[in-house]
């Protein structure tokens, strides 16, 4: 049970569940318009509109028939009179009692019952009227049919006057109620929509941004995981180098002095042979943040290695330099690091400083300058500046080295 709500708490758990949900909610709705769709078409469709209106063209039809039959007496204009009549009797029965084969509905619409049955159309009653007197003058022989008969003058005032009103107002009752529903359908498919919409919403900004923003952050902390040392917090090695070329192609471009220098702590492993290294740790993590909170705000700061670290000094001559780490070796050498409740730990520091040649398309040239100047302040007794006094070249020709003033 506890593992199992602490699945329930993980945000992968959570926006994996939080995007299965919105894909669902998406396919629902997008199935539900489609299903509108297809109502929508069916109700521009709607048979019933469309009979109803054919109704009112039959009886005119029946009419004409009628007609053209007590003139001619042909029996050909008998056979398709009779036709008409039963086809708009089949047409009227299928609209009053429904029909699954034509999609008519099986149950009628209030405002629709009243209009066949009530007052003051009562449809119903007009239609049976008039197509019994249409077959009662179908049923006359033809030498008596003419246009005095009661039948054929009924026929006749009815499609002129109240059947035809009747119909006509049957047909726009049709087609105002399918409206309406089209129009209901139209208001379901923009809610769908709207929820769609709302969804996509949500998902961007409650699973989508959260998530591109975890793997931003998470971008972000493994490029600085890559860029800062784990111990110091400063730059590594990667870094500084990156940052040197980029200094190097600024100094080439503007012709302005830029100098590096290696920062050495003098017999560091006995320090950790002695104190153990969980104090080596915290002496490498003070003497970080000495030199850091020593250097001006346009240098570069850097742990190269061990108790090895770098400093680049743009627009920075060698007499700048050489001030400027003297400086340092001073406040390092002055500084107490306190360990163990109060004990504290006095350390120095060895610097070889180099200017870097503009020319030079690799900066590890200026570090292996630096390098050997650092090397020859170890050799001179630890605890000194030693600059070198003239650029290295990149095929590694032998330098001059100049002592530093010792402090």
């Amino acid at each position: 049970m506890i593992e199992q709500a602490e699945i329930r708490k993980d945000p992968i758990y959570l926006l994996t569940v939080g995007y299965l949900l919105a894909l669902f909610i998406v396919a629902a709705m997008s199935l539900c318009i489609h299903v509108v769709i297809g109502k929508v078409v069916d109700e521009q469709n709607n048979p019933a509109v469309s009979i109803s209106a054919r109704q009112a063209q039959i009886s005119q039809k029946i009419v004409f028939y009628a007609i053209q039959y007590a003139e001619d007496k042909d029996p050909a204009l008998k056979m398709q009179m009779h036709e008409a009549i039963q086809l708009m009797r089949r047409s009227h029965e299928s609209l009053i009692k429904g029909d699954k084969a034509l999609n008519l509905p099986l149950q009628l619409s209030e405002n629709i019952e009243r209009l066949y049955f009530s007052l003051p159309y009562n449809l119903d009653k007009k239609v049976k009227d008039f197509l019994q007197n249409a077959e009662t003058f179908l049923e006359t022989g033809s030498e008596k049919i003419n246009k005095q008969n009661p039948e054929y003058i009924y026929l006749v005032k009815a499609v002129k006057g109240s059947l035809s009103t009747a119909l006509d107002a049957a047909t726009l009752e049709y087609e105002a109620e399918s409206e309406l529903r089209i129009g209901k359908l139209q208001s379901y498919q923009k809610m769908a929509l709207f929820v769609i919409f709302a969804t996509l919403l949500a998902e961007a900004s409650l699973i989508f941004k959260p998530l591109v923003t975890r793997v931003h952050n998470y971008a972000e902390r493994l490029k600085r995981m890559a860029m800062t040392d784990g111990l110091t917090g400063i730059d590594n090695s990667r870094c500084f180098m990156q940052k040197c070329m980029k200094e190097l192609k600024r100094s080439r471009r503007h012709n302005q002095p830029l100098c590096v220098a290696i920062l050495d702590l003098d017999y560091f492993k006995k320090i950790n042979d002695k104190y153990g290294h969980l104090v080596g740790d915290e002496v490498l993590r003070v003497f970080a943040q000495i030199v850091h909170n020593s250097m001006r705000v346009e240098d570069e700061f850097a742990r190269i290695g061990g108790e090895e670290f770098t400093i680049l000094l743009p627009c920075t001559n060698l007499e700048g330099a050489k001030i400027i780490a003297e400086r340092i070796r001073n406040i390092i050498s002055s500084t107490p690091i306190c360990y163990d409740a109060g004990k504290e730990i006095y350390i120095t520091a060895s610097i070889g400083v180099a200017e870097v040649d503009p020319r030079i398309s690799d900066f590890d040239v200026a570090m292996n300058a630096a390098d050997k100047a650092l090397y020859q302040a170890k050799e001179n007794g630890r605890n000194q500046v030693v600059y070198s006094n003239s650029y290295i070249s990149e095929n590694n020709n032998i330098v001059k080295l100049e002592q530093g003033k010792r402090g």
